[in-house]
């Protein structure tokens, strides 16, 4: 797990590419139609900042193959100044968008393997695959490549060279920027990102629209879905600027979608280009027909920003020293004697756990209603669908999804190997799941798309992203936002080690909190509370983990606010 450069690059960056879904009940802007301008010039590169060197005269082979790598930190042109240290007969055959190892500079071996041939050895961190996509080592091993080499004139060239490039973190945090493809949950009212990674150039926009028509990541198959038709392409391999506008030319499959798709085609460029400084609006056109297209407003999964919780004075906000009841919900939670509990996007919905199992309480109700009795239970989760989340802390595979009538389902899992559960918690936008499992005695933090039918009824979990936490016990997990999760596993020593975890890109450890119990986010990082075994809520300022209330017995999770 690793914090720092490109950490800090990563937070900013999607400050930026997540504005558009993480803005409160408003339109993805739709406005700008292309007006009469100059074209961003297809070898221009204003973001990026590395400049790479040419091969110098009568380099050995180590020089050329050392050059090679460094020059291709540079997009520029294509990758034109690595291209130099090639021989003509593979120059344009090698493909450096292929993929992107990570590694540690200064952990790099060049060794001969004979007169021609040169090994390369490294110690990877992290990839990048063709798609854009992200994977994080957390027990990296060497790999080795061969690099063939050739006399041209006199000057060593690289007559052979794998695919893709090489970077180190710091070069990379200075190349590439991730950027959030966005697609929709079922019901077609919340975009779901789903994070990749390229590198800043002229033609990033172009990468990010052929990426989004190609469809989600893999695990995300069956739990998202795109406007775009299957098959539908731009017209040309290229997405100009034109006056910040971004021209999406696309070919005549489009012109059998109705408005509506229309608009959720927009919706999606929209968000997904957000992150690119150079363009503020997206124009679509079909076959060289401009459409036009209004405005499409998309739900929002922010919370109120207060902390809800059962304290000593009741079950509700906490603010200015008092607690603001959820009128016809409160007093249900508190009379079931609750120990944990979710509360739904408009206040209507909770989930209850209390010593006799999961309940659920109905604003429009007096009394809760049990919809699972089974022992162990860990605390619930509850999905925007109405759907309460329910699993055994020993039997995590026997997840089961209630409806508040009580009726049940069972959910396929996708954890075989765990064999125990702490934490489980669906997305806001209801198309993914967070789950803290031990598998081999070990904490592991999973998050897996969800399968629904027709009626929004969870039937299974795809094949879950696995990441590294701290070493300890697995104790708690939540959604920080829309892209990004934490955990919390606690030592023996009682200090507690928090890891924030990207969806698609780094870790991070903020600073240990002493005897926390449980974590809960809230729409930033900056509102990630974590609550110790003595009621105490704390929250990170700066480096430092501060109480903002005491007295309270849990902090509950929110899947959004009626505002």
């Amino acid at each position: 797990m690793r914090s720092g450069r490109l950490g800090t690059r990563l937070a900013a960056a999607l400050a930026l590419s997540l504005a558009a879904l993480l803005s409160g009940c408003a339109g993805i802007p739709q406005s700008g139609a292309p007006q009469i301008g100059q074209v961003v010039p297809a070898d221009g590169d204003p973001e990026v900042e590395f400049l790479a060197v040419g091969p110098e005269k009568d380099a050995t082979q180590e020089q050329i193959v050392r050059g090679f790598i460094d020059a291709a930190s540079s997009p520029r042109d294509d990758y034109a100044t690595a291209r130099e240290y090639l021989s003509p007969s593979i120059r344009s055959e090698w493909n450096p968008d292929a993929s992107v190892l990570v590694d540690l500079a200064n952990q790099r071996v060049f060794a001969p393997v004979d007169e021609l041939n040169m090994l390369v050895t490294l110690e990877p961190v992290a990839s990048v695959d063709e798609a854009g996509e992200f994977t994080e080592f957390t027990d990296p091993e060497t790999t080795s490549s061969v690099y063939s080499l050739v006399q041209i004139d006199g000057q060593w060239r690289i007559n052979s060279a794998p695919d893709g490039v090489v970077l180190d973190e710091q070069k990379f945090s200075e190349v590439f920027n991730p950027y959030s493809l966005s697609f929709f949950d079922p019901t077609w009212t919340h975009l779901v990102p789903d994070l990749r990674w390229f590198p800043s150039r002229a033609s990033t926009g172009t990468q990010i629209v052929a990426a989004l028509l190609a469809g989600p990541s893999e695990w995300l198959n069956g739990a998202v879905s795109s406007a775009f038709p299957e098959g539908i392409k731009l017209t040309s391999n290229a997405v100009p600027v034109v006056n910040d506008v971004a021209q999406v030319d696309l070919t005549s499959d489009a012109f059998d979608a109705d408005e509506v798709t229309l608009q959720r085609m927009q919706a999606q460029l929209s968000a997904s280009l957000s992150g690119v400084s150079t363009i503020t609006s997206v124009s679509i056109a079909v076959d060289g027909n401009v459409q036009n297209i209004p405005a499409l407003t998309l739900a929002a999964t922010r919370v109120d920003p207060r902390a809800l919780a059962l304290t000593e004075e009741g079950f509700g906000f906490l603010g200015g020293g008092t607690v603001e009841q959820i009128p016809g919900l409160s007093p249900q939670i508190e009379a079931l004697g609750a120990t944990a509990a979710v509360v739904n996007q408009n206040y209507s919905l909770a989930a209850v756990l209390n010593a006799d199992g999961v309940y659920a309480v109905r604003q429009s109700q007096e009394t809760g209603l049990r919809v699972d009795a089974r022992p162990g239970l860990i605390a619930p989760s509850l999905d925007r669908f109405g759907f309460l989340w329910t699993v055994p802390e020993d039997e995590p595979g026997a997840l089961l999804a209630a409806r508040a009538d009580g009726s049940q389902s069972s959910i396929a899992s996708s954890w075989p190997d765990a064999s125990s559960i702490q934490s489980i918690q669906v997305s806001r936008d209801g198309t993914r799941v967070l789950a803290l499992v031990h598998t081999v005695g070990l904490p592991r933090l999973l998050v897996a798309g969800i399968t629904r039918s027709a009626d929004g009824t969870p039937v299974s979990l795809g094949e879950p992203l696995g990441f590294a936490v701290g070493a300890g016990v697995g104790l708690s997990a939540t959604w920080v936002d829309d892209v990004t999760v934490a955990s919390l596993v606690g030592a023996s020593d009682g200090r507690g080690e928090v890891v924030t975890q990207v969806i698609g890109g780094e870790s991070g450890t903020l600073a240990t909190v002493d005897d926390a119990v449980q974590i809960v986010g809230g729409n930033t990082a900056r509102q990630l509370r974590a609550l110790s075994s003595t009621g105490s809520v704390q929250v990170l300022r700066t480096s430092v983990w501060q109480t903002t209330s005491k007295g309270v017995f849990f902090l509950a999770t929110q899947l959004g606010s009626p505002g």
